[in-house]
């Protein structure tokens, strides 16, 4: 016989009591819930992208999950402010069949949880199994991948307020272009509404995603697709479903930081030559005054297209030997600037190169004479108007690469470019990044004599390049990476990310830098691309990575800033084609402001994110009377400083000292609070927050629920003839999980499982936590339906509405005494010759609902086992 997995489905009673408690707390972190081998990358991005903390559970078949999940501490205070499930019904596969890694019972306990907190639920890739709301559109169609599949918005206002607090336009162009989805149409639309749908030819098509809210209070908002961390839709719904499952309060931030850095200034760059074919042999160009002036006003004028609050400015790295080669050759310093290793080699401290003429190098009479001769430096100097345009920082003195050389080349590198820079008067300015430095090549970072001399000047962080992973923080890129022994000889020193742009630093015009990407591009996408396109490139590969609030700058070189006539949609300088063509597409998308910083801003920024993982802060929603009031924070384990962003006004006279609270453009306000090691710090709202909890502290305010759920158990309801009494169950229960929706005809009421221990019939019994066995009269039984059988009364001749089915037949809900009640009438089976039992199955007794036919005939599942339908069914 060809039998599949059978799983038993009984019916047990619940009680769920609804409390209101005065006064508790709810700690503000995540819940995700996964299967092994299911992607969690996005999910995980998503989380570390704001900084919010969260607990991820990988439930796999090998490790069956017992008990209940950990939902409060040791307060009996929540724990989770949010909990995302990854799949639908977490199912898995074990012995060929496709279970879930939680039982009814479990997921019951989730619910009750969720219901008694006001805590939402977020399921990504849901799965319509078992789900009463909802169904396939098309039975035979369960689900699909395709290469061009827009996404269509629901048009009403709860859908926009999602959009609204995202700060997310409602008309971005959002799709699940070569993602799995499942078309699905909505049964319930009392408890379920549409949040997304298929678009199909232009016209709305099926849903996509649902916003569900249940009588019990739940809210879930539910995606029948997957996530991408590599696909642009899924980074912008991630932040539609974290704004909305956290109501706009959780204890991160969000901030956009665009900056480009411009390397190589001051200095000239050697051109490519597209006429001639070859990488160098082009023209020899330096960023002129003129050109200075025009990138000033750039910054200026492309605010026009930015959001409300954006900042744009760009990060000068300079090289002070440009001064001296344009001044006088002759006085220049000519230092071999190349590496002759591996990037990533590592260099034994005390030794290197030593290439410069002397160690302690002092700029001579001469040289100093020099200076005066070079029009961008007489332009430069103490010219407070045109600094003030930029950030400025050091890229050392002549660009030697320092990789493999020794301490006193070092020291001259990075001496003489900060004294060209209080020649300059750049130093002590607020536009000077005195703290941080950008090596050329993005060098020195494996050379410990390097990492010392920086240190010695008061360099404590350097630029890094996220396409080398030996120095890109792969768990986090939300962090720095910090120095090894191995790795440089020297541990924690932190190496901020930036990323590399399609923008080469031989180039100059729109034909230079077309040409190096066909050269480089030409074979991998089978022809020459042309300008246009290498922008919408650059723009959704930069978008992706901004949506994704990944923090480090652009790379660029003053190559780059060269000004040409503006001819069509582009001009004046590629990096303004550049930017412009990436916040055109950006604000397709987002109202977030971008905001550029320095780079010593930004590596406290990285740095002090480095602290805030490591402090052990603890975020807690103060909840009275149904409403958040306020927010504690606290750290443990060391100094930090945590952010808050909330979506209501503060009460400033409730705010610790050292707070301070941002607010830039349209973007919610943060509240960023200082903490030491053992402080515990609070303010609150000006309005409170509504929040209904339901606590064990309070009084109980509601009528109890009774609700069926289904379980898969070990155990099995013992009837015997006997006066009734009450057995404790000492045997382990295991349930698969359901979700039961339940909606009269005249009203939106939901029920959902909510705890699993089983609770005696008879109103003078106690209630106990154990198991129980109710054991009847030894009078014979006269049923007028199934659930009779297990305690249960049957639906009225009017109420035949059916809310749930299972092994017991079908379910219908009395309102009134707030109840479910059985409709699938009782058949006695007689005695009779069971077709089954040549196979080694009895007949089924207690219903006559088919679970499988195969050509044995037809089965049915009773008291933990398969049995035969008999032919009176």
């Amino acid at each position: 016989m060809a039998l599949l997995s059978k799983i038993f489905k009984t019916v047990v009673t619940v009680f769920a009591v609804t409390m209101v408690s005065c006064k508790k707390s709810i700690n503000m972190k995540t819940l995700v819930l996964t299967t092994e081998g299911l992607g969690t990358d996005t999910i995980k991005l998503n989380f570390q992208s704001y900084g919010i903390p969260y607990d991820m559970i990988e439930f796999k078949p090998s490790e069956p999950f017992t008990g209940n999940l950990d939902l409060y501490d040791e307060n009996n205070d929540p724990k989770y402010n949010l909990i995302v499930v990854n799949g639908g019904n977490l199912i898995y596969e074990v012995d060929g069949r496709w279970i879930s890694a939680l039982s009814a019972n479990q997921w019951s306990f989730i619910e009750e949880y969720e219901a008694k907190n006001s805590i939402r639920r977020v399921i990504i890739s849901d799965d319509i199994s078992y789900r009463t709301d909802i169904a396939l559109e098309n039975p035979n169609n369960w689900g699909q991948s395709l290469s061009d599949q827009p996404l269509m918005v629901e048009k009403s206002e709860e859908v926009q307020k999602i959009f609204d607090d995202a700060r997310v336009k409602i008309t971005a162009p959002i799709n699940v272009d070569e993602i799995y989805h499942t078309r699905v149409k909505i049964i319930n639309t009392k408890t379920t509404k549409p949040f997304l749908y298929y678009e199909d030819d232009g016209k709305q098509g099926a849903v996509a995603a649902t916003l569900a809210k249940y009588e019990d209070g739940r809210e879930v908002m539910s995606f029948f697709f997957g996530f991408g961390s590599w696909h642009q839709s899924s980074i912008i719904l991630n932040h539609l479903w974290l704004t909305w499952g956290t109501r706009s309060l959780f204890n991160g931030f969000r901030r956009v930081y665009f900056t480009p850095h411009i390397d190589d200034v001051i200095l000239a760059t050697e051109l490519v030559n597209p006429k001639k074919g070859t990488i160098y042999g082009g023209e020899t160009i330096r960023t002129s005054p003129f050109e200075y002036e025009k990138i000033a006003q750039f910054q200026k004028d492309v605010l026009d297209i930015m959001p409300e609050g954006s900042f744009y400015r760009c990060e000068l790295a300079f090289n002070g030997n440009g001064v001296l080669i344009i001044g006088d050759y002759e006085q220049s310093m000519k230092i071999d600037p190349n590496r002759y290793h591996d990037e990533e080699w590592v260099k034994e401290p005390g030794t290197g190169d030593k290439r410069w003429p002397s160690e302690n190098y002092q700029f001579t009479p001469k040289q100093i004479a020099t200076f005066e001769k070079d029009p961008v430096y007489n332009f430069l100097r103490n010219n407070d108007t045109i600094q003030r345009e930029f950030f400025w920082s050091s890229h050392t003195f002549t660009h030697e690469n320092l990789d493999q050389l020794d301490a006193s080349d070092v020291d001259n590198e990075i001496r003489l470019n900060i004294e060209m820079a209080k020649y300059l008067g750049l130093l002590d300015t607020e536009y000077w990044s005195s703290s941080s430095i950008i090596t050329p090549q993005i060098s020195g970072l494996h050379n410990k004599d390097a990492l010392d001399v920086f240190i010695q000047y008061g360099i404590h962080s350097a630029t890094g390049d996220v396409s080398r992973n030996a120095i890109t923080n792969l768990e986090n890129p939300y962090l720095p990476f910090f120095t090894t022994l191995e790795g440089s000889n020297f541990e924690g020193f932190p190496i901020i990310p930036r990323t590399p742009t399609e923008v080469y630093y031989y180039c100059s015009t729109k034909e230079e830098n077309t040409w190096v990407f066909n050269e480089i591009y030409r074979e991998y996408y089978g022809r020459d691309s042309s300008y246009d396109e290498i922008l919408d490139h650059e723009s959704k590969r930069t978008l992706l990575l901004m949506t994704k609030l990944r923090h480090e700058a652009h790379q660029f070189h003053q190559a780059n800033l060269r000004y040409y006539e503006k001819e069509g949609n582009y001009g004046e300088s590629l990096l303004e084609d550049w930017t412009r063509s990436v916040v055109n597409l950006y604000t397709k998308y987002v109202d977030w402001p971008l905001i550029s910083i320095k780079i010593s801003k930004q590596a406290d920024i990285y740095v002090e994110r480095a602290k805030l993982e490591a402090c052990g802060h603890e975020t807690k929603l103060i909840v009275e009377n149904d409403q958040v009031v306020g927010v504690s924070v606290s750290a443990s384990n060391g100094d930090c400083t945590v952010p808050i962003t909330v979506p209501t006004n503060v009460k400033k006279s409730s705010l610790p000292a050292d707070a301070t609270l941002e607010q830039i453009g349209k973007d919610p306000l943060t509240v960023w609070i200082p903490l030491k090691k053992g402080e515990t710090k609070s303010f609150k709202f000006e309005k409170a927050i509504d929040w209904i909890v339901s606590g064990s502290e309070g009084e109980i305010t509601t009528t109890e629920a009774v609700e069926p759920i289904t379980t898969t158990t070990t155990t099995t309801i013992v009837i015997e003839p006997t006066t009734t009494s009450v057995i404790e169950s000492t045997t382990t229960t295991t349930v698969e999980p359901t979700s039961i929706s339940v909606v009269e005809s005249t009203t939106t009421t939901t029920v959902e499982p909510t705890t699993t221990s089983t609770e005696p019939t008879n109103p003078a019994l106690e209630s106990t936590t154990t198991t129980v066995v109710v054991e009847p009269t030894p009078l014979k039984p006269n049923y007028k339906c199934i659930a009779e059988t297990i305690g249960y009364r049957c639906c009225s001749s009017k109420n035949k509405t059916v809310y749930y089915t299972d092994s017991y037949g079908d379910w219908g809900y009395d309102f009134k005494l707030n109840d479910w009640c059985g409709i699938t009438p009782y058949y006695e089976i007689v005695e009779e010759e069971c077709w089954s039992e040549e196979f080694g199955y009895k007949c089924c007794k207690k219903s006559c609902t088919v679970f499988e036919i195969d050509n044995d005939g037809k089965w049915g599942y009773e008291d933990g086992n398969w049995c035969g339908i008999p032919s009176s069914c």
